[in-house]
Order: structure tokens, then sequence, then C-alpha cells
């Protein structure tokens, strides 16, 4: 009854843990990104919905992020690559000013979206947004409109991660590290107090093996008879 007891208690606790892991994993990526990027939480954790439906990754989506922040900082300062690539949309920077970054990518996402030629839509895609800019085309193809539906989708599904949550999966996740890093620590110590002793250990083993395998290079005709008469109890049995 004991074990029965145990056993239910381990099977309802491992799911428990696992969703756990998730969550601390799962909203530190998201309250991180936030603050490398400026994008809200909230913001963020629908738009990985939005990626995630459209076959874009969270790296990738990550990387659009600096890259467009980038393009709009070297297009007021002049330089002609990002200039040129906003004058193709018809936008320049003073159109991204006072925007947050959501709303300067879905203002992006909509001039691209309308772009018809394939290939002008990818080079262009890929000045303002770098390397990234092609991966996410198929999640601007609609532009901000289907960006909000599916955005709209993830707050109906219950996909919206809050400040709150995602500081708490922050703090369980830093906690939860702190723990590995302890563990690994305790078992360096340990590995430091038992080092001279096995590496004395391995030395004298290796003067042994260098003994017998220089007394086998020695007697070779009485390793081939071993062998021979192995094979003769074998064959015999």
């Amino acid at each position: 009854m004991a074990a029965a007891i145990m056993g239910a208690g381990a099977a309802i606790i491992a799911p428990l843990m696992g969703a756990t892991k998730y969550f601390s994993t799962w909203g530190d990526n998201i309250a991180k990104m936030a603050k490398r990027t400026g994008v809200s939480v909230k913001a963020l954790s629908e738009l990985s919905f939005v990626a995630s439906q459209s076959g874009t990754s969270f790296e990738a989506l990550e990387n659009v992020f600096r890259r467009m922040q980038r393009s709009i900082y070297d297009a007021q300062r002049g330089l002609s690559t990002a200039v040129d690539g906003f004058t193709d949309l018809g936008l320049s920077f003073i159109d991204f000013h006072g925007l947050s970054p959501e709303e300067q990518f879905k203002l992006l996402a909509d001039r691209i979206s309308q772009v018809e030629d394939p290939t002008r839509r990818a080079a262009i895609a890929m000045t303002l947004l770098g390397r990234s800019g092609t991966s996410i085309l198929p999640m601007i193809e609609q532009g901000s409109a289907g960006i909000e539906a599916l955005q709209e989708e993830a707050r109906r599904l219950g996909l919206t991660l809050t400040s709150e949550d995602a500081q708490a999966a922050e703090a369980l996740n830093d906690a939860m590290d702190k723990v590995w890093q302890t563990m690994r620590r305790a078992f360096a110590h340990i590995g430091a107090a038992l080092a001279p002793l096995i590496t004395d250990l391995s030395e004298k083993i290796a003067t042994v093996i260098g003994q017998i395998s220089s007394w086998i290079s020695k007697n070779r005709g009485l390793i081939v008879m071993v062998l021979g008469v192995a094979t003769s109890l074998v064959v015999g049995g």
C-alpha cells in the first residue's frame, strides 16, 4: 500500500514539475526577450503564437525586431541603404516616431505585404529586417490585420502572458539555475577531493598494464597457444 501511495504521488508530481519547468523556461525567454527588444511581454507572448502559426521561429522574430530598430536608427542617421529601403515602401524614419516596437513592426508588415513583386518584396525585407526578413514573410503576408487576428485568437485561447507571470517565471528560472550551479559546484568539490587519490591509482594501474603489455609482447607464442587450446575446448564442447 505504501508503494502504491508513493507511486500515485510521484505520478501527480511529475507532470506538475514538468509544467513548472516549461513555465519557467518559456516565461523567462519571453521576459528576457522583452528587455532586449523593448516589446511588451504581452505582445511578445501573442506574437510568438502568430510566428508559430506561420512557421516562423521565435529566434527569427527577435532578430527581425533587432534589425528593424537598427534600420530605423540608420535611416535617422541618413544611411542610404536604410533610407532607400524605407523610401521603397513610401516611409521614412519620421513615420516610426512615437510608435511602440510592436506598432513599428505592424507598420512595416503592412507596407511590405503590399509589394506585389515577390522578388522585390523579399529584397526589401532582407534590406530592412536582415537575413531573417524573408523567414517572416509568411507571418506578415496579410499585413497587420492578419497579425492582429492571430493575436486575438491567442488571447481567446489564453496564450497571453502577463508581466507578473513573466517576472515570476524569470525569478523561478534564476532560482533553479542557482540550485544547479550549487550542485555542480558540490560535484566539483567532490572531484577535487578525490583527484589526488584517483591520479595516484591511475598511474599505478597504467604501470601494471604496461608491464602486462610488455610480457604479452615477449610471449606471443604462449598467447597463440592459449587461443588454440581455448578453440579446441569450444570445438570439443
